[in-house]
């Protein structure tokens, strides 16, 4: 018997999820993507290694383009967050790791 893994993560997205702005780099144009946060789910371990915490985002990344990368911004009503690392899943969908940046101004 095979399992769809994709339907439960797709499920929570549709109930759960939240609107978020995907800003890849000029000149491609910013995206509404729909994402479950988690935050404060892994102490940051790398330079500047303040302790800080790092955000989970989980999305669908079916029609992202370009694909996200390090260092892109992911934004929400009130924080901008940069991508410090970004891992595939196989559904399809991506768990990125995000640093917060700075407050929604």
């Amino acid at each position: 018997m095979t399992v769809d893994l994709t339907k439960p993560i797709r499920a929570a997205l549709s109930k759960f999820g939240q609107p978020f702005t995907f800003s890849p780099p000029s000149p491609a144009p910013d995206q509404t993507i729909i994402g479950i946060l988690d935050s404060g789910i892994e102490l940051e371990d790398v330079v500047p290694g303040d302790s800080s915490t790092y955000a989970r985002l989980t999305v669908d990344a079916t029609g992202l383009t370009p694909a996200p990368i390090p260092g892109d911004e992911i934004s929400n009503t009130t924080s901008v967050y940069k991508i410090a690392r970004l891992e595939a899943q196989p559904d399809g969908c991506l768990m990125l790791l995000l640093r917060y940046d700075r407050a929604v101004t």
